[in-house]
C-alpha cells in the first residue's frame, strides 16, 4: 500500500503544464491565479504562431510522462491533477478532459454557459470522446508523440479534434470527465470573429475525415431543449451564429 501510495504521488509530480498562447486572443489573466494551485508542476508556455505549431512546440518541451493541458482563459479552483489522473489510472486510457462552464457577462455569453450546462446533464459523469478535449485535460506525453503530435495545418482551431480522431484510430481511448469542471472565460469582445476562425478550423477538418466519421458537426444543430430553457435569447444566438459563419 506505502508503495502504491509513492508511485501514485510519483506519476502525479512527474507531470508538466503545457499553456499554448499560440494563435489566441485570449485573456492570460487565469494563467497567474491557476499557479496558486500548479506552483509544485513545471510551466510551459508558447507564443509560436498557430495553435497547432505552437502546442508541437510544448510536446517537444515536455519531458514528464504526463502532461496537463491548460488554456489561458481557463481559470482553476483547485489542482485538477489528481482528479483526472484517478480517471486515468482507473480506466487505464491515454486522456482525461475535464467539463467547462462558459464565464461571461454578455447575453450571448449566458447561453453559451447553458448550453454548457446541458451537455453536462445530458452526459454526467464519464463519457469517451471523439471531439475537442485539450482546454484542461491531463495526457500520456507517450501517447501523443506515438500519434505524431498536431497538425500544423490547424492554425486556427481543429487540432485537437484532429489529434483525438488519430488517437482513436490507434486504439487509443480518451475520457470527458464532467465530474471535475471548470470555468472557460471567453473574450467577450471577439468571440463571433474567434467561432467563424473556428468554423474554418472544422472545414479543414471535415475535408480530411472518413464519411462515418464526424465527431463535431461544423454548423451546430438547433436544440429544442434550449428552447425550453432559453425561448427568446437561443434563438436569437442561432441567428447570430448563422451571420458570424456569412
Amino acid at each position: 500500500m506505502f508503495v502504491k501510495v509513492l508511485l501514485w504521488d510519483w506519476m502525479i509530480y512527474s507531470c508538466e503544464v503545457l499553456t499554448p498562447l499560440g494563435g489566441t486572443d485570449a485573456p492570460t489573466v487565469w494563467m497567474k491565479n491557476n499557479r496558486k494551485w500548479l506552483s509544485n508542476y513545471t510551466w510551459h508556455t508558447s507564443i509560436v504562431k498557430g495553435v497547432g505549431n505552437a502546442r508541437n512546440e510544448l510536446l517537444k518541451k515536455a519531458e514528464a510522462p504526463l502532461v496537463l493541458w491548460l488554456d489561458s482563459d481557463v481559470e482553476l479552483e483547485f489542482d485538477p491533477v489528481p482528479a483526472l489522473y484517478d480517471v486515468m489510472h482507473k480506466f487505464n486510457v491515454s486522456g482525461v478532459c475535464a467539463g467547462q462552464l462558459t464565464v461571461g457577462s454578455k447575453w450571448f455569453l449566458q447561453v453559451a454557459a447553458e448550453m454548457d450546462k446541458l451537455e453536462i446533464e445530458r452526459h454526467g459523469g464519464v463519457k469517451i470522446v471523439e471531439a475537442r478535449a485539450f482546454q484542461c485535460a491531463l495526457y500520456k506525453r507517450e501517447d501523443l508523440l506515438k500519434v505524431g503530435g498536431f497538425d500544423p495545418a490547424f492554425d486556427v482551431a481543429g487540432e485537437d479534434n484532429d489529434v483525438v480522431r488519430r488517437m482513436i484510430a490507434m486504439g487509443m481511448i480518451v475520457l470527458h470527465c464532467n465530474r471535475l469542471i471548470v470555468k472557460h472565460h471567453v473574450n467577450e469582445q471577439t468571440y463571433w470573429r474567434k467561432f467563424k476562425g473556428y468554423h474554418k478550423g472544422f472545414s479543414q477538418l471535415a475535408a480530411t475525415m472518413e464519411e462515418q466519421y464526424q465527431p463535431e458537426v461544423q454548423r451546430s444543430a438547433f436544440d429544442f431543449s434550449m428552447i425550453r430553457r432559453m425561448p427568446l435569447k437561443y434563438p436569437l444566438y442561432k441567428l447570430k451564429e448563422k451571420l458570424a459563419l456569412m
